[in-house]
């Protein structure tokens, strides 16, 4: 769910390994910083992390705040110290070093105009090959990959588009493709360093973690294939994941086909899945609710499922349309403190534009990053008050209705103002009018029985809690099983006689379509099939997914414990068994 730039810096530093290098500083600045960048390395070694925060400059700073630091510095700690500092090259007055210690680093440091640190971050290393050990069309399709990936930091949509071969052109118009950029591409930049880790079929593959880039090129030096996607790693498991599916019927077979692929991949920890197919539910546990324990899930395991949760607070609002409480056109300024409605561009925000976000607000709010004590829970301290304190005096990036932008904070203050429309908290409501009816007893924001939740996994395959939340909590703050959520999803075909089905069905209403992204209230339609309901959730340690066919009666929910491609792999699984009816 969480993805920006100044936590990334941060994150960064937490764990990773590293470059090298036999290069010399020559020009006065890469000297400069490399006298900067060995005095943050000395400090860190003495245990003086704060010295370190003292070289920080002002925008560092803005973007990390001291109990920030040092909650990465206490992780930090356990690589240290590092023996030595080996400059490895400089690039746009970035200079990057290899750190020798109990794990290898690499290390990027820059000055801003005031001589203080500006970049200082640590990435995974992974050797990078010559272009000598390349082939021939390896060469050629880097040559255009890093030219591509120049333009995707830049956020030169048409750019990229001129480079696009016809095969890809005849799947992706030049206004889709805008649209795929700016909504899923610009958003994560600035990108991580590329590394070539090889091809296969003619398509060059990078590693850029958290991430990967492939690209492949035609016969006229076009690329036909571009994708930038989670990192997966490509070994596979020796030993056959443990898993409670019989391999018994046909549907069996099916799902273990999909599965198999992803968890028996290493990184991938344990994945539950619930299917409701021909009036039945059905349900598949694989792999470990924590590294090592050799314990199967359930179906009653309980997993974070991050922004799933704005299907259920979209859910709320709906049912306070249907109360008579509000309207979806009516503009959230009504329900704002005075002092903050005054802000003029709030004015035009209607609540169906925080549902289907269109609103205009950012993904997240840049006064996030002062809030965080503990990079491993980035909203646990964003309150209320910080939320309005923002706003007040925020600017939106276009006129709401006109554009699709996800905003985890547009859910977020979804969630605080039906608070302030039923002047009950959002945990209450959610209890009240969706999980206490329903009967969805493994639903909810804290669980009581600890044993029952996986342990989460990051990208790094290291241990991470479920996240915590105050006032972001719309935007995904709930935890649940395999058998709540396949509960929730056959709610969604609407099946005559439950009382929901009015808000349910307002909430499946299309209230926005730019061709690409097709959106309800909460809920989205896949592109490239518009029967299909769908909204993925991830946290720090956890993806999920959960998709609907109301024309075929097929729903489909996958809950993974760690960071990678469970959300994916629940649209994979939904094709197979729609192939297979």
């Amino acid at each position: 769910m969480l993805k920006t730039s100044h936590l990334l810096i941060v994150i960064q530093v937490l764990f990773f390994s590293f470059a090298v290098s036999v290069k010399a500083q020559t020009t006065p600045l890469e000297l400069k910083i490399d006298k900067a960048a060995r005095l943050a390395i000395y400090y860190l070694n003495a245990g003086l992390p704060d010295s370190v925060y003292n070289q920080a400059g002002d925008h560092f700073k803005h973007n990390i705040s001291a109990p920030m630091w040092n909650s990465a510095y206490r992780q930090l700690s356990g690589f240290l110290p590092f023996s030595k500092v080996i400059f490895i090259s400089s690039k746009d007055s970035i200079n990057k070093y290899k750190l020798v210690g109990k794990t290898a680093l690499t290390y990027y440091v820059s000055l801003d105009k005031q001589n203080k640190l500006n970049n200082f971050s640590f990435v995974p290393y992974t050797e990078e090959v010559k272009p000598s050990a390349m082939t021939e069309t390896e060469r050629k399709t880097d040559t255009l990959a890093k030219k591509i990936l120049s333009f995707i930091n830049g956020k030169q949509a048409d750019s990229i588009y001129l480079f696009a071969g016809e095969s890809f052109k005849n799947q992706i118009d030049a206004q889709k493709w805008k649209g795929i950029a700016e909504n899923g591409l610009f958003p994560l930049t600035p990108l991580p360093e590329a590394t070539f880790v090889g091809s296969e079929n003619g398509v060059n593959k990078y590693k850029m973690l958290p991430y990967q880039f492939i690209i492949g090129l035609d016969d006229k030096g076009k690329f036909n294939a571009l994708a930038l996607q989670p990192y997966k790693e490509s070994a596979v498991k020796t030993a056959k994941v443990a898993t409670d599916n019989e391999l018994k019927s046909k549907l069996d077979s099916a799902v273990d086909k999909v599965v198999s692929a992803y968890i028996q991949t290493n990184g991938n920890v344990g994945l539950s899945a619930g299917v409701y197919c021909d009036g039945k539910e059905h349900f598949y546990n694989y792999g470990e609710t924590q590294v090592g324990n050799k314990q199967v899930p359930t179906l009653h395991t309980i997993y974070d499922i991050g922004s799933i949760t704005k299907t259920f607070t979209s859910t709320l609002l709906a049912i306070a349309v249907q109360q008579g409480k509000v309207s979806l056109a009516t503009t959230i300024v009504k329900f704002l403190p005075d002092s903050v409605a005054l802000n003029s561009a709030l004015k035009g925000i209607t609540f169906e534009q925080l549902a289907n976000h269109t609103s205009g607000l950012p993904r997240l709010p840049d006064n996030l990053g002062a809030s965080v004590k503990d990079v491993k829970q980035p909203y646990a301290n964003y309150d209320v008050n910080e939320m309005f304190s923002y706003i007040k005096h925020c600017k939106i990036t276009s006129p709401p209705g006109t554009k699709y932008a996800y905003s985890n904070f547009g859910a977020g203050l979804l969630a605080v103002l039906l608070e302030r429309i039923y002047h009950k908290d959002y945990q209450e409501l959610i209890k009240q009018y969706i999980t206490g009816p329903l009967r969805l007893t493994e639903t909810g924001f804290l669980v009581n029985n600890l044993n029952t939740i996986a342990q989460g996994y990051n990208e790094q395959n290291l241990p991470v809690p479920p996240w915590k939340f105050l006032a972001m909590e719309g935007a995904g703050a709930l935890k649940s099983s395999a058998f709540d959520l396949l509960a929730y999803s056959k709610l969604q075909l609407l099946i005559p006689g439950q009382s929901l089905n009015p808000a349910l069905k307002l909430t499946h209403q299309v209230t926005f379509n730019d061709g690409t992204n097709i959106v309800g209230l909460g809920w989205h339609y896949l592109a490239d099939d518009k029967n299909v309901l769908q909204h993925s959730g991830g946290t720090g340690g956890y993806r999920s997914m959960i998709c609907i066919d109301p024309q075929k009666q097929l729903t489909v929910v996958v809950l993974t414990n760690n960071a990678t491609t469970g959300d994916s792999l629940g649209i994979e699984l939904l094709k197979a068994l729609k192939a297979m009816k």
